[in-house]
């Protein structure tokens, strides 16, 4: 039967909205409050395994050896790591075909390796988890084709008439069993926007062998037949014998089917898996051009009470009434899309996995090619799980935290440290960029990748093709601990509390939606403008710019602004705990009307919002009149603001701001900045900082991001009766904060960071003991305060000068230093040996320290590992009791572990690679031996400049390095130094 297009518009006179999926999902997210007791310096020192890092196991080919799992995860265990997520992979590069083909995930002896692991595991106290798929997204061998990933697809005929048409539709070329016809629709050819009076719905035509019978009117028409069809989308990189099809993620049957078949099938036989704690479920990369499932004609409908079926030429391309009727349709249509995603994948197989006592990890966001509401989906997961990328512009770590802070999540993890350097970088690169992301909300660390090596794999042995190889087979792994106790610290204290952020930006209520990256990684230069996400390229959909840097903020979507967000105090408070002082709208001017009402609502109950007004509603649904409602609510609450002349409005107990930067908006509301920096240019945030708190205590880390050591003064949002201490991630210590000073409900303090250093600056509640308020030094002078009583002040200074100082309790007096102290340089010859089989020499005489890479002996030159240098130094005497003896390595690259007389002081593993010896020294001759890691790069670079001999490693991805590929610097540079301070007591007047 015939029918125009126009008979369908009656239908929407009566429309209404259902937030469907969305209402759905809300009982699943009360949003438990997370927060804390006092602080535990004793968990600081020695974290729980909730905050040490984990890291994806990957089985290459699915290749392994039992004997080697067992030892690394003695390894991981000895590192201080968490544990491992077993992930089951193929090798995408390997052109030699080095990794031998293992067995078929989830087959019995794929069962056996993955109860082995979990087995010793739970044996040594670490945790594991495991991939949903061998590789990802979800899908294997036991999926049907009708549970596979579906899209619409279509075919366009021209036709003309007046005629009785006989045609055989035909089939799109890329169509697969099963195909379903979803409708014909014939449209006049060559004409602009498709009127509805001229659009005839067919589908009644089509006859069971796909005949379609047409009495066609006069002219040129095109038929556009739609189809669902499966993709023929699997795995994106399965190991050799575990292919399969990709599933339908929008179908609950689909993912009911897979995840119970993949839990059911590792827990079944009865076995002791109590070390498997989580199911990991990788970044959404489903390549349906447009999404579709066998359900989802009938959910629209109930979703929005009209039929989609009539407006698919939208998603072909066409514009049918106009663009902003045909918008609207594309709009409901990408907002059920991610709903059923949420509803029937995430939050499903969130369910599936806690039946089973499990967690789910998900990457939810957009480092595929999600097109969700992100926040919503992480947020249907145990544990929302960003990214972020060495030198490269992939960081999403911070959507994932605003997530984790909506939800009431604890944990805000990451695939953390992903890319293409392939072992150029130390323990300092790994850190800089891990504070970076810290400081985005990161707070559980998942190492992407941790490579299985069996025997034969050579060295550095088997690597995934993305990744910074983090495995037992990294040549600076055996001291890799100190980085990890640090990462560890200070993901503890992160763990901590509640998130502080004085701004929400809503960013909408359609979909895909997206949170911008906080930032990059500063060692490249963004690919995109700062009005775009710097990690897609996106427009941003909020615009924070006049925010600045001395407040913070998370994202907001419409479940939880209409759901869980109210007003108390003039705050905007979540269950989770958060609380914000502005509420920052979105650029579009559309807005769905529940949004609105909700918005009016905080408003009239003492919220602060800006932005600017909106004029319509985004949906068809409760079309037109819901435009109406939208204006004439809109004109009520911004009554006569109109970001021109009159920029503010007053409206119930709260009140409305258009067109003012941000940074004034939250001035006028008494919000000061959470914290400052001054002395130094920071406009590229080189200090960057996160703030938590647990009611008790607040604690903010502050990071040096560049390549320069830094000082600085730092202003927090934190006044009298607090009390500052410094707790240093990197060895466990918590100091005193001996100089200050508190004014107007702030405190302002000074801070030296090296580069890449951090530290945390806890504020305790307490009363105040006597401390420095000022310390005036000369220009680039050190000095350490050791005590400060009612009788003295003492420190250790490494510069002759006078350092006056006033304390809190107005007392004045000063050091005075009146020489400089000694250096002593500790000049060549120096020795330095090399391991067997790496092609070096057994050893070398160096007249002076030099950089491996520009010795001319080229087993030198292309040295990766570890290299001991030996030197004997005289010294004339110790140090007296208490003060501290210096040694200086200068430029190291990457790692030094120092031993004097023949007994160890200590890993250097960053900028500076500073030690004190004293208690290793005596008097006279001394011997210093430095045991100096570099990275693999040069000696895979060499290996590829040395035509006809034996190479030295063996990797799956060799073919990555050339001859003309750069070396890195290597080794001990120096210049060497020992000095001592001078320990001086305070003068006063």
């Amino acid at each position: 039967m015939t029918k125009p297009l126009c008979l369908i518009f009656r239908f929407l006179a009566i429309a209404f909205i259902l937030l469907g999926a969305s209402c759905r999902l809300a009982d699943r997210h009360s949003g438990a409050r997370h927060t804390s007791s006092t602080l535990k310096q004793e968990n600081f020192e020695n974290p729980p395994l909730e905050a040490r890092p984990s890291a994806l196991w990957t089985w290459m080919n699915a290749h392994v050896d039992r004997d080697q799992l067992t030892h690394e995860l003695e390894e991981m265990k000895d590192k201080g790591m968490r544990g491992a997520i077993i992930w089951d992979m193929g090798a995408l590069i390997d052109p030699e075909k080095l990794i031998p083909e293992g067995p078929a995930y989830l087959g019995p002896e794929s069962l056996e390796n993955i109860h082995h692991a979990i087995k010793e595991a739970g044996r040594l106290g670490l945790e594991m988890g495991i991939s949903g798929a061998s590789s990802w997204n979800s899908g294997g061998p036991w999926i049907e084709p009708e549970l596979g990933c579906q899209t619409l697809a279509w075919t366009s005929t021209e036709v003309s008439g007046p005629k009785a048409l006989n045609l055989k539709l035909p089939l799109p070329e890329e169509t697969r069993n099963p195909t379903r016809r979803l409708a014909v629709i014939a449209i006049p050819s060559g004409q602009g926007p498709i009127e509805t009076d001229q659009a005839y719905r067919l589908d009644g035509n089509v006859d069971a062998d796909g005949i379609l019978a047409w009495d066609m009117p006069e002219g040129d028409w095109e038929i556009i037949h739609f189809v669902s069809t499966h993709t023929g989308q699997g795995l994106m990189c399965p190991s050799p014998n575990s292919h399969g099809p990709m599933i339908d993620h929008l179908s609950a049957e689909a993912t009911r089917k897979h995840i119970g078949h993949v839990l059911k099938t590792i827990t079944e036989d009865g076995e002791d898996l109590g070390a498997l704690k989580t199911l990991f479920l990788d970044s959404y990369e489903v390549k349906t051009p447009i999404d579709w499932t066998p359900v989802f004609s009938t959910a629209f409908q109930e979703a929005y009470a009209y039929d989609p079926l009539p407006w698919l030429p939208v998603l072909a391309g066409k514009t049918v009434v106009n663009e902003d009727l045909s918008q609207r349709f594309r709009h409901d249509y990408g907002k059920l899309v991610s709903d059923l995603a949420i509803e029937n994948h995430y939050a499903l197989a969130n369910d599936i996995a806690n039946e089973h006592g499990l967690q789910l990890l998900a990457e939810a966001g957009h480092g595929g090619y999600a097109r969700f509401d992100t926040l919503k989906a992480l947020g249907a997961v145990d544990i929302p799980m960003g990214e972020f990328w060495n030198h490269r512009k992939n960081w999403c770590t911070k959507e994932a935290a605003s997530a984790a802070n909506l939800y009431g999540k604890k944990f805000v993890n990451a695939e953390s440290m992903t890319g293409w350097q392939h072992w150029q970088d130390g323990p300092q690169a790994y850190k800089r960029l891990t504070d970076i992301a810290f400081c985005a909300g990161l707070n559980q660390i998942t190492f992407h990748t941790f490579a299985h090596q069996p025997p034969g794999s050579g060295l550095p042995g088997y690597a995934y093709h993305a990744g910074e190889h983090f495995n037992v087979n990294l040549t600076w792994w055996p001291q890799a601990r100190p980085l990890l106790d640090a990462l560890s610290r200070s993901s503890y204290l992160l763990q901590q509390g509640t998130f502080v952020a004085d701004v929400v930006a809503y960013y909408g209520d359609g979909a895909p939606n997206l949170v911008p990256a906080r930032r990059l990684t500063p060692t490249i230069e963004p690919r995109w403008t700062d009005d775009k996400c710097l990690h897609c390229g996106t427009p941003k959909p909020v615009d924070l710019s006049t925010l600045g840097q001395s407040h913070d903020y998370d994202y907001l979507n419409q479940e939880i602004l209409i759901e869980q967000m109210e007003v108390r105090d003039g705050k905007l408070v979540l269950p989770s705990g958060m609380e914000y002082r502005l509420l920052v709208l979105p650029k579009s001017r559309s807005i769905s009307l529940a949004s609105l009402k909700k918005i009016e609502q905080l408003v009239r109950e003492g919220a602060t919002v800006t932005g600017a007004k909106p004029l319509r509603s985004n949906s068809m649904a409760h079309y037109p009149d819901c435009d109406l409602q939208v204006r004439t609510l809109a004109d009520k609450l911004w009554g006569d603001c109109d970001g021109n002349r009159v920029k503010s409005h007053r409206y119930g107990k709260g009140q409305i701001f258009w067109n003012v930067p941000l940074n004034e908006v939250l001035a006028r509301i008494g919000v000061v900045p959470d914290f400052t920096v001054e002395g130094i240019d920071n406009s590229g945030r080189k200090i960057d900082y996160i703030h938590r708190s647990t009611g008790k205590q607040e604690i903010y880390f502050i990071c040096n991001t560049s390549d320069d050591a830094l000082r600085f003064q730092a202003g927090f949002r934190v006044g009298e009766g607090y009390v500052p201490s410094f707790w240093n991630a990197e060895d466990g210590r918590v100091s005193p904060c001996y100089e200050y000073k508190q004014k107007d409900g702030r405190t302002y303090l000074p801070l030296d960071l090296a580069p890449a250093e951090s530290v945390f600056v806890v504020f305790t509640q307490q009363k105040a003991k006597e401390h420095f308020v000022t310390i005036d030094r000369p220009l680039g002078a050190e000095l350490k305060v050791l005590n400060l009583s009612h009788e003295s002040a003492t420190a250790h200074v490494w510069q002759a000068g006078s350092y006056a100082f006033r304390t809190s309790h107005g007392r004045n007096g000063r050091w005075e230093v009146e020489t400089d102290p000694q250096v002593q340089t500790i000049d060549g010859p120096w020795q330095l040996r090399f391991p067997l089989n790496r092609g070096a020499p057994d050893a070398v005489k160096l007249p002076q320290l030099v950089d491996w890479t520009r010795h001319p002996e080229a087993g030198v030159k292309y040295f990766s590992g570890t290299a001991t240098y030996e030197k004997s130094f005289d010294l004339a005497q110790t140090p007296d009791d208490g003060t501290p003896l210096i040694l200086d390595l200068g430029k190291v690259k990457e790692v030094a572990v120092v031993r004097v007389n023949g007994k160890e002081a200590g890993t250097l593993w960053k900028e500076p690679y500073r030690i004190d010896i004293a208690e290793l020294v005596r008097g006279g001759q001394n011997k210093l031996e430095v045991k100096v890691t570099n990275v693999w790069n040069n000696r895979l670079v060499g290996d590829t400049r040395s035509a006809g001999k034996k190479k030295i490693t063996k990797t799956n991805i060799s073919r990555l390095f050339e001859p003309d590929s750069p070396l890195l610097p290597s080794g001990l540079m120096g210049p060497v130094t020992l000095s001592a301070p001078v320990l001086v007591d305070a003068v006063w007047e």
